[in-house]
């Protein structure tokens, strides 16, 4: 699995969400997970893929962080 994270502030989070969908959709890509968590500062979004090139370039788009083991991986072969 391929997550990457990202950290939004309140106001941003419906505007940003709408964007990820029409870019998502527009290219066909199908998160896996989808979740998001709010530490009363910020909105903590994380998206899982199971294409670690869908990862890498919703990162890219969103600057996002690739996390873990598998994000450190691609990012050492792109």
């Amino acid at each position: 699995m391929h997550s990457v994270k990202m950290s939004l502030k309140p106001d941003q989070l419906s505007t940003t969400m709408a964007d990820m969908r029409i870019w998502l959709d527009e290219r066909r890509f199908e998160p896996a997970v989808f979740c998001c968590r709010d530490n009363g500062a910020e909105i903590v979004v994380t998206v899982n893929f199971t294409i670690g090139a869908e990862a890498k370039a919703f990162a890219d788009q969103f600057r996002g962080i690739l996390a873990g083991v598998a994000g450190a991986a691609l990012d050492a072969v792109a």
